[in-house]
């Protein structure tokens, strides 16, 4: 048996329409394509995925997109980082509610006052 977040995974993009809303239809193609390729692992709103650009409820809905789409067959590390240590923490805990089996944080910057 595989480590869970071993071998190769993909940084996901995240897809918008031509509006500016989010491609909810071209999320879940997107991580099924890769999972179907062989992709070991799936990380949805990390740092190619655009995530400063979302909405709390954009990012939720991209990472119970990705995590419908692997439906198991590979796990889902869901980028939850931002600048502010509270709601990077509120983004994590909903992540792993949403099915994500782990979290990528980015650090943030030291901001002195």
């Amino acid at each position: 048996m595989r480590t869970p977040f071993t071998g190769v995974g993909t940084a996901l993009i995240t897809p918008f329409t031509r509006d500016g809303s989010l491609d909810e239809a071209a999320v879940t193609r997107l991580a099924r394509r890769q999972v179907d390729a062989g992709v070991h692992f799936l990380s949805p709103c990390g740092t190619t995925g655009e995530a400063p650009t979302l909405t709390e409820e954009e990012q939720l809905a991209v990472i119970k997109r990705v995590v419908a789409a692997a439906a198991g067959r590979a796990p889902v590390i869901a980028g939850t980082g931002s600048f502010s240590t509270k709601k990077t923490i509120a983004a994590s805990k909903a992540a792993v509610a949403a099915g994500a089996d782990g979290v990528m944080i980015v650090m943030p910057y030291y901001s002195k006052p």
